[in-house]
């Protein structure tokens, strides 16, 4: 899927599928094509920055969206059924999902990323991030809306990811949420190493931990886990 800067038949085509697999009509295509034009690479340092703050804002405004609608499509879950539920919809593995079932087109020519589920998921991602920045978060909870409701009710909840664990036990334990912190980004644009520290609890009971991965979600998942280990520890 490559998208030149001047239009053509092929990106016409792209744009097209996109508004109708999205159910939402940009106002300003650019933004779109920003998106999914990240994708040709080597990108510059320019478009990987671009590229990061739309999976940056994607990334919080489809878990806002997905929350809200699975507190009111299941209003007598609890609040750690809730956060399963959600994993369904905004882990790597969902959001990898989400981008097949709903026929994201995969990256093509010679220098394009293998479409990974980590490549998929952060194609998802920056296209949330592009329809807020073009419409608000109005359209982005009309597709939540419409993705829970075409899945239904789970007939079995995943597993609990280190990170959702780390945020029941702290609301359990401390009466608190996890605080997560970006230390550092290295490495190439195409392939960068993020360094996130995680604190969990108040005082002398502060429970800290650091991790890496190759982007931001893997590497909070792997502070969790260690946080989640420390804590097995000392009970």
């Amino acid at each position: 899927m490559k998208l030149p800067h001047e239009p053509s038949a092929r990106s016409e085509a792209i744009l097209a599928s996109f508004r109708e697999i999205l159910s939402y009509r940009f106002q300003n295509p650019a933004l779109l094509v920003r998106a999914l034009g990240a994708w040709n690479l080597p990108l510059t340092p320019e478009a990987a920055t671009d590229r990061q703050r739309l999976e940056f804002l994607g990334d919080a405004a489809w878990n806002y969206a997905i929350a809200v609608a699975a507190c009111q499509a299941w209003p007598h879950a609890s609040a750690g059924d809730l956060t399963r539920l959600r994993s369904l919809w905004c882990s790597t593995a969902g959001l990898a999902g989400l981008a097949r079932q709903i026929g994201f087109p995969a990256p093509d020519g010679p220098a394009a990323p293998v479409p990974t589920e980590r490549v998929l998921a952060e194609m998802f991602e920056a296209v949330i991030g592009a329809m807020v920045e073009d419409g608000g978060l109005e359209p982005v909870q009309a597709l939540a809306h419409r993705v829970i409701a075409q899945a239904g009710a789970p007939q079995e909840l995943p597993p609990v990811d280190p990170k959702s664990a780390l945020q029941i036990l702290a609301q359990t334990r401390f009466r608190g949420l996890p605080s997560y912190r970006l230390l550092e980004r290295r490495g190439p644009p195409h392939q960068p190493t993020f360094r996130v520290a995680v604190s969990v609890g108040v005082g002398c009971a502060e429970i800290l931990a650091e991790g890496e991965g190759n982007n931001r979600q893997a590497a909070e998942q792997e502070a969790a886990r260690l946080v989640l280990e420390r804590l097995n520890q000392a009970s």
